[in-house]
């Protein structure tokens, strides 16, 4: 076997693995949700697959107006106390998390966060959502009601900032 089938091979084990108690966690304790696109099982971050949230600290509207709390309670509101699963489908190297679908009760909760407006798809890593986004954007749902910078975009700027700029 190769170098590169082995390890193929190790990370679907580990995805199942993860998946089992991920299932196991969330249905035992309850889910704590960090922000519109993280959320907390007992110890584990996990990122929410194809998606990206307004950060917390990220305004819109030339400073008038912070979606990442509203996106954060538009999540606590879609799982609402219900079971939610997660499947694994990727690992975040850099922030050391996984990267996983979930679902509250069978309900896509990428879905629900992009339909209603408070994400956007994360067309870096996947198309899934790109339709709900363009029907959200067409409602002027959410972030799409405003003027804001998609956050990979802000995340970018804020890196490349000096000491003396505000964001």
């Amino acid at each position: 076997m190769t170098a590169t089938r082995a390890g193929a091979v190790l990370g679907v084990l580990c995805a199942v693995t993860f998946v089992a108690s991920m299932i196991a966690s969330a249905e035992a304790d309850p889910i704590k949700v960090l922000d519109g696109d993280t959320i907390k099982i007992d110890d584990t971050r996990v990122r929410l697959f194809g998606i990206d949230a307004p950060e917390g600290a990220q305004t819109c509207d030339d400073g008038r107006w912070s979606p990442g709390p509203l996106a954060r309670q538009a999540l606590i509101d879609f799982i609402d106390g219900r079971p939610v699963e997660c499947r694994q489908v990727d690992y975040d190297r850099r922030n050391k998390r996984p990267v996983s679908l979930c679902f509250a009760d069978g309900d896509d909760l990428q879905a629900l966060m992009v339909g209603a407006g408070w994400a956007w798809a994360y067309l870096q890593f996947s198309s899934q959502y790109v339709e709900l986004e363009r029907r959200a954007a067409a409602r002027g749902v959410g972030v799409h009601a405003h003027r804001c910078e998609k956050p990979w975009e802000w995340r970018a700027r804020k890196r490349k900032r000096t000491p003396g700029d505000r964001l």
